[in-house]
């Protein structure tokens, strides 16, 4: 029989972000996930919850995926690991992951580096443009240029890159050479464009090694103007910047397209990846480069000396090939724009007249839904964590940031699932009082 409570004394696990006191205080063992099918989280004692928030943003193909699964088992079976740091040579399914992600990848990412978390692509693509400028006799360009609020990961040059102040005010100082602009606001227009070549040439671009964009912010679902996108492009080309693409979180099928650069259409230099590779079956990054950044290290006095271990795993590059052929044989990305439209529609009628509704917009398979409380805020972190919590009672699990609430479901829900989400995510918004949030939900 499992217990009820844990052991606080003898609990081993040190938890993520949150302190594990409060985890345990408020949970139980028999609140574990044991098991998954589909779009759905079965708990050890029998409950079923849909997770609306794929895993976070990666269990693209739910759960239960036999042919991701059996791939991964016949590749451990068959050869597990081959270090790939030095001289070695990779095993075949390597070779082949990085041939289908060039076949799919925006115009010109003919080369790639793999690596195990998208954190780890952001630092490797960092060091991978610095290298490059140094490599062709242009040392004095190391700035890296991202804008405020966003987020690259949590290595140590992936926190510098994002412009989010409480991390470095955690764990800083953080290293020198980065810089942050502020975010394009407002309708997008050209003059958007033209605001960020002014910011870049006061800062000026013979310093500049590289910008980090994502396409669409993972925060809230914002796609960058294509304006600022565009003119970021022509900047750094026109300059020798690298402009980087950071589609650990947009990228496969999360906003609607392949990948969030084929929104605007602008390519990168440099896409990170991560996330959706494996549709959350493996951990494994990416870094897919052009070629003209592939020829600046190919000799013994150029290479690019960063790697790891188990960069280019086996097991999880199976694990991405099954993935990248369900994508494709399914038509998932596709279906993915279909179960955006279809909440956002659904949740802008059941939430309509809602005092806490502030509105829903839907990029691809990624929903935001902005709440407030009587006064017009948003609603805060410790309120949304409230209502994330009810939604489980419900039978939901949400995702929600410090801009907004989030449904994004697996791609392969149904639309039979989507329209519970809808349902239930709405019966426990529609029961708030906004001046008493947090003691509605609690009794809700």
């Amino acid at each position: 029989m499992t217990p009820s409570t844990w052991d606080h004394g003898t609990y081993a696990l040190w938890h993520g972000t949150v302190p594990t006191s409060t985890i345990l205080d408020r949970s139980g063992p028999q609140d574990l996930w044991v098991r998954g099918e589909g779009s759905w989280l079965i708990d050890a004692s029998g409950h079923r919850a849909l997770d609306a928030r794929a895993g976070v943003g990666n269990m693209m193909l739910g759960y239960g995926r036999t042919d991701v699964v059996e791939a991964m088992s016949r590749q451990a079976r068959e050869l597990p690991y081959v270090c790939m740091v030095r001289w070695e040579l990779p095993a075949p399914v390597v070779v082949e992951l990085a041939q289908a992600l060039t076949g799919i990848a925006p115009s010109g990412l003919d080369r790639v580096r793999f690596c195990h978390t998208g954190g780890a692509a952001v630092e490797s693509a960092i060091l991978m443009a610095r290298s490059y400028h140094r490599n062709n006799g242009r040392p004095a360009k190391r700035l890296v240029v991202g804008l405020r609020d966003s987020y690259h990961g949590s290595p140590m040059a992936a926190m510098a890159a994002s412009g989010q102040r409480m991390m470095h005010w955690l764990f800083g100082p953080m290293p020198e050479g980065f810089c942050h602009l502020p975010e394009p606001i407002g309708e997008p227009t050209e003059d958007s464009g033209a605001e960020l070549v002014a910011q870049l040439d006061a800062l000026g671009p013979e310093r500049i090694a590289a910008m980090i964009l994502e396409p669409v912010k993972g925060r809230n679902g914002q796609p960058l103007p294509d304006p600022y996108l565009r003119a970021a492009r022509e900047y750094c080309t026109k300059n020798d910047i690298l402009l980087i693409f950071d589609e650990a979180f947009t990228g496969f099928g999360r906003m609607g397209e392949m990948f969030a650069a084929d929104i605007s259409g602008v390519s990168p230099d440099i896409m990170c990846l991560a996330k959706g590779i494996t549709a959350g079956y493996s951990a494994l990054g990416a870094v897919l480069a052009t070629d003209r950044i592939y020829q600046a290290f190919g000799t013994g006095s150029t290479v690019f000396a960063h790697a790891s271990t188990t960069d280019g795993h086996p097991v999880a590059c199976a694990a991405a090939l099954a993935t990248i052929r369900a994508y494709a044989s399914e038509d998932l990305v596709a279906h993915g724009r279909v179960l955006g439209e279809l909440l956002r529609d659904r949740l802008s009628d059941l939430l309509k007249g809602t005092p806490t509704f502030g509105g829903v917009r839907a990029v691809g398979a990624y929903v935001a839904i902005d709440l407030v409380d009587d006064d017009g805020n948003p609603l805060s972190m410790q309120d949304r964590s409230h209502l994330e919590s009810a939604c489980r009672r419900q039978g939901l699990l949400i995702h929600y940031t410090p801009d907004t609430v989030v449904l994004m479901p697996p791609l392969t829900m149904s639309t039979g699932e989507a329209e519970f989400a809808a349902q239930t995510f709405a019966s426990v918004v529609s029961a708030l009082r906004p001046t008493v949030v947090s003691q509605d939900l609690s009794d809700h």
